[in-house]
């Protein structure tokens, strides 16, 4: 006899958390193991173990044996607190001292003064708080109740903040071991746990908050693909400072009065900073890239000026700004190639006020992050490519399109004042020395392609100019130009950039390799083996379409490779002989070959079409034929695995070094994951990565078949006992909270992934569901057996849809919404059943996913509502569980599922299965969307510091006395006071005693005046003059006239003491103070 170890009938059989038992029909108990691995003969039915729960992942306790949660993948979940210190109490004393005037007339009944004084405690405590078993690869992010930490807040005033990974070797805190007599210590190996010194209550209500920790541990395959990714682009190529390895930081404001000096009208914003280590964005992308490809080597970087018109001959190429106006931008503004931000132009904008695309990176940033990458060992290949910026007659249509009419436009898009030509050499002067390749033009195929007589190509010609002189301007760095994959063979069977591909300016053959793979099929169907395989064949390969769009006009080249572009390998091996019977100058193996991009789309389908991708603001906006528009991760990541390999295994064969040397996956985004895609208000481009071909925040995910052999180890078996090679789906995270078996673990996992557990050959097997018939079985075949006196060669069952559900509930953790648990629903609309069953899934999924498990869930439960049973002859002894097969009774072809086989004396097998649909697998509905629940990083404020030198006022505490007056002002949002500290020994200039002068918590109210301030009477009130005034904090309020004789409203103008009775509010931040 042979079982499913673990069926997951119906998508979650019997086993469904939250649901009755037996909800969901179609789970053969009795042929179910009662525990997952052990012998038959000890197979008992066991009490149901309740698996991990949502709701315990985010309170932190203090607990003596509790059970130390286990990780897979990324994870935020809360610690318990295994050590502490007493709290620590701080008081400080802070005096006032206030004089006023007594009564009487002129003020003559002399002085009083008062003094207070005032004492405050602050609280700190020092802990350590485990988190979960080791060892892990990082600590993302920690959370204070609902504040996210930075590392600097972490280890705020005297505090320090240690993180240890879990590994087994790992010493005794260094923090602990202030507090803790030697020799007392553990060094808790084995467990993740962090501490914490001197951490500051008072923020959090003088209590502990409630700390959580967002964790890595990845578990993948070895080698996974990311150990594969030797070269990748690095994208956006717009936006001003997107590349800026420096902070940059832009304010509204004016050019005040006096001597034209800046005044902010509004907080100072970070350009380019927008995550928790107060790093610019570029620096995390980079360290984010090096650790998910560990193996990488080059990286080109996109850098993008803007076509005005696809019309060559009407056609400039120009860099963009964003925005202009009197904004401020620290440390460097925005040039490009001599161009300002007042005197570029900008781009385009929607009519709902959105730019079609983000400007040109200014020159610095760009020379800044070529500079970087070189520094952390990587190779750089600088890529520049114009975008088409327009929106009539269509949006942001691809540079391909961009055509000349005549060769006189061909000529002079490239010569022109604000041509090509000056784009290319722009960069090539900028970067000289600094790169190691750069890319003279990508995918130009309506200019290439365009001749105006026969064999005559202006473009072309072109640009084997414009390589020379790029050449003469970087003699030390490879030069090549990025074909698009249509374009780089040959046009109307001409080969015509084998002049540029012959000339001895041109280090290599670069295109940009999209090729079409599989023939539009579903994702169902779509296997690494078959991607290999029309590598070689299919489209490009044995046949083309007259009218590749429309896909019509199928015809075979007969045999004859010649002009097979997908048949990279015999185009690069032989010569080319053109139309004319001449040969170009190619020669076999001429030069070697990059794929200067290659890449997919993360999307269901996406090997059918690679190039298209989704944006609904450009007229280029498609998905892959034969798909549905599903957010599919695993396929992207299955497509770059099979074709990596591919690559590989032909550029390692005999004869072909150099074919296809290097690979750069497009694309990797140098805005840092997770903060972009999740900072919508940010980055109007974040829809577009769930579907687009970026590979941050997708590649680095764990194995889900990895993670299974992890758990089969923890129950003693060896991998020789279990086979988990087809389980190659990504699995962003999971978590073991509570007392569970591994067997209750992989029930959750196959709950969410849909796999089946078989003993087969002595081993365990791990099957994914949606697998194709693997025999038909005609009804000749059929033994009948006798029931109640019936032949019936097979036996049929329904259930009745009473006791099926009417919706499937999954519950799931959104990491989006900050790792909190959400729920997507699968309903039928019209039938008599009334239950429902919710899955709680301890599983980090998207909402696509979730939805999917519902659907599925759902339909294969009443898919499942159909059972057989029949009887085969010996021949089919190999069957077993989880096989799919078609049985073929009076016409009727049944399409089902193995759940058991039983092998009788007589030598016959009788086989137990469920109705099938592979399809179902391939479901796609749209799901209902939760919204980024994601604190936007703030850029902590500098303190502006002034020293006021004036007279002694009314107001004053102090008389007779020097007096130092200062005031403190955030320059930026988020301020949280100052503390201004002197020294007598010199300070930084050579003395190290530095003693608290004052603690402020309030701002001063600073501004400028944005009219003249004429000349008045200054020994009475001037009811005429007035001035306005514009400020960057505090607020301004009219007072009564005796509260301008005691001191109120009195405000330094340069060197020059005014006080005011009315302050207008007039416009943001913008005063008119009168009566002065």
């Amino acid at each position: 006899m042979a079982d499913i170890v673990l069926p997951v009938v119906g998508g979650v059989a019997g086993f469904v958390l939250g649901g009755p038992s037996g909800a969901i029909l179609g789970a053969n108990l009795g042929g179910m193991a009662a525990g997952a691995f052990f012998p038959k003969s000890q197979r008992v039915q066991l009490p149901t173990q309740e698996g991990p729960r949502l709701a315990d992942l985010r309170a932190q306790i203090s607990t003596y044996g509790n059970i130390i949660p286990r990780v897979y993948g990324t994870m935020r979940l809360a610690g318990n607190v295994i050590w502490a210190t007493d709290i620590k109490e701080v008081r400080s004393e802070k005096t006032t001292t206030q004089t006023s005037s007594g009564g009487g007339k002129g003020g003559g009944g002399g002085k009083t003064t008062t003094s207070q004084t005032t004492i405050s405690y602050e609280y700190f405590v020092t802990l350590a708080i485990a988190i979960c078993e080791g060892e892990i690869d990082e600590v993302i992010r920690v959370w204070a109740d609902s504040k996210v930490l930075t590392e600097a807040e972490l280890s705020a005033a005297q505090g320090k903040y240690n993180v240890h990974f879990g590994d087994e070797e790992q010493g005794v805190d260094d923090i602990m071991a202030k507090y803790l007599p030697a020799g007392t210590i553990p060094a808790h190996r084995g467990m993740a746990y962090v501490v914490v010194e001197d951490f500051p209550l008072a923020p959090y209500g003088n209590r502990i908050p409630n700390f959580t920790f967002e964790v890595r541990h990845t578990v993948k395959f070895q080698p996974s693909v990311e150990d594969k990714v030797k070269d990748i682009v690095m994208i956006p190529g717009a936006g001003e400072f997107v590349y800026g390895t420096q902070v940059t930081t832009k304010q509204d404001g004016y050019y005040a009065y006096f001597g034209g000096a800046f005044t902010p009208s509004s907080d100072k914003k970070s350009v380019n900073m927008h995550n928790y280590e107060g790093k610019a964005d570029v620096q995390v992308a980079i360290d984010q890239l090096l650790k998910v490809l560990p193996n990488l080597e080059w990286v080109a970087v996109v850098v993008t000026w803007f076509a005005t018109n696809t019309d060559a001959g009407d056609c400039e190429i120009i860099p963009k700004v964003e925005f202009q106006g009197t904004t401020q931008v620290l440390p460097q503004d925005w040039s490009v190639a001599g161009y300002t931000r007042a005197t570029a132009q900008t781009v385009l904008f929607f009519d709902d006020d959105k730019p079609t695309y983000g400007g040109t990176p200014s020159d610095h940033t760009v020379v800044q992050l070529c500079a970087e990458l070189k520094s952390r060992g990587l190779n750089v290949m600088l890529y520049p490519m114009p975008f088409v910026d327009t929106i009539t007659p269509v949006p942001k249509p691809w540079r391909g399109r961009i055509e000349p009419a005549n060769a006189t436009d061909a000529a002079s898009w490239f010569t022109k004042t604000n041509g090509y030509n000056a784009f290319i050499m722009h960069y090539a002067n900028l970067l000289s020395g600094n790169v190691d390749a750069f890319v003279i033009g990508s995918e130009l195929i309506g200019m290439t392609g365009f001749t105006d007589s026969p064999g005559s190509y202006p473009a072309v010609s072109q640009l084997v100019s414009l390589a020379a002189s790029v050449k003469a301007a970087m003699p030390g760095t490879l030069i090549t130009y990025a074909a698009d994959w249509s374009e780089y063979h040959s046009t109307g069977g001409w080969f015509n950039l084998d002049p540029l591909w012959a000339s001895s300016n041109i280090d290599f053959v670069g295109i940009d390799s999209y090729f079409p793979l599989t023939p539009d099929l579903p994702q169902i169907q779509i296997t690494p083996e078959l991607i290999t395989e029309y590598w070689e064949s299919g489209e490009g390969w044995d046949y083309y379409y007259a009218d590749s769009v429309a896909r019509t006009g199928l015809t075979s080249y007969g045999g004859d490779p010649t002009y097979a572009w997908k048949n990279l390998e015999h185009w690069w091996k032989n010569t080319h002989v053109n139309p004319n019977a001449v040969a170009t100058a190619w020669t076999a193996k001429m030069k070697p070959v990059w794929f200067t991009e290659f890449g997919f789309p993360s999307v269901d389908g996406c090997t059918n079409q690679p190039n298209v991708f989704y944006d609904p603001t450009s007229s280029e906006s498609f998905f892959p034929r034969g798909s549905k528009g599903r957010t599919d991760f695993q396929a992207q990541r299955v497509a770059l695995d099979a074709t990596l390999d591919y690559l590989e295994a032909r550029e390692t064969t005999s004869g072909n070094a150099g074919l296809v040397a290097r690979r750069f996956i497009w694309t990797w985004d140098a805005r840092p994951f997770s903060f972009w895609p999740d900072l919508e208000g940010v980055w109007q481009d974040s829809i577009l990565w769930a579907t687009g071909h970026w590979v941050n925040g997708k590649l680095g995910a764990s194995t889900l078949g990895a993670v299974v052999a992890e758990l089969l180890q923890a129950a003693g078996l060896t991998p020789s006992d279990y086979d988990v090679t087809r389980l190659t789906a990504s699995l962003e995270g999971f978590i073991l909270q509570q007392p569970i078996t591994v067997r209750n673990a992989l029930e959750q996992l196959a709950s969410g992934f849909f796999f089946d557990v078989v003993e087969s050959d002595g081993i365990l097997k791990c099957v994914p569901r949606g697998n194709a018939s693997v025999k038909s079985i005609p009804e000749d075949d059929l033994i009948p057996s006798a029931k109640s006196g019936v032949q019936d060669v097979l036996e049929i069952h329904y259930a009745q849809e009473l006791e099926l559900p009417q919706r499937v509930n999954v519950t799931y953790i959104d990491r989006p919404f900050n790792y909190d648990p959400v729920t997507q629903t699968s309903q039928r609309q019209v039938v008599r059943a009334v239950d429902q069953v919710t899955i709680n899934l301890p599983i980090v999924m998207g909402a696509t996913q979730a939805k999917q498990v519902a659907d599925i869930t759902l339909y294969g439960t009443w898919k499942e509502r159909l059972s057989f049973s029949l009887t085969v002859p010996p021949k089919y002894v190999r069957l077993e569980p989880t096989d799919v097969i078609t049985v073929t009774v009076s016409g009727v072809a049944h399409e089902m599922r193995v759940i058991k086989t039983d092998m009788e004396a007589n030598g016959l097998m009788k086989i137990n299965a469920v109705a099938e649909d592979v399809s179902s697998y391939d479901f796609y509905t749209p799901p209902g969307e939760t919204s980024r629940n994601i604190t936007p990083p703030v850029l902590v404020p500098d303190t502006l510091l002034q020293f006021v030198d004036a007279p002694p006022l009314p107001v004053d505490t102090v008389q007779n006395q020097g007096l130092l007056r200062l005031g403190v002002a955030p320059d930026g949002a988020d301020w949280n006071g100052a503390a201004i500290y002197r020294s007598d020994d010199g300070g930084e200039d050579g003395g190290n005693t530095f003693n608290l002068l004052a603690g402020l918590e309030g701002a001063a109210t600073f501004g400028a005046i944005i009219t003249d301030l004429a000349a008045g009477i200054t020994e009475t009130w001037d009811q005429v003059n007035q001035v306005e005034v514009v400020l960057t904090s505090g607020s301004l309020a009219g007072v009564s006239q005796l509260a301008v004789l005691n001191g109120a409203n009195a405000a330094l103008i340069g060197n020059e003491l005014v006080q005011f009775q009315n302050a207008e509010l007039i416009g943001e931040r913008t005063y008119r103070l009168s009566r002065l």
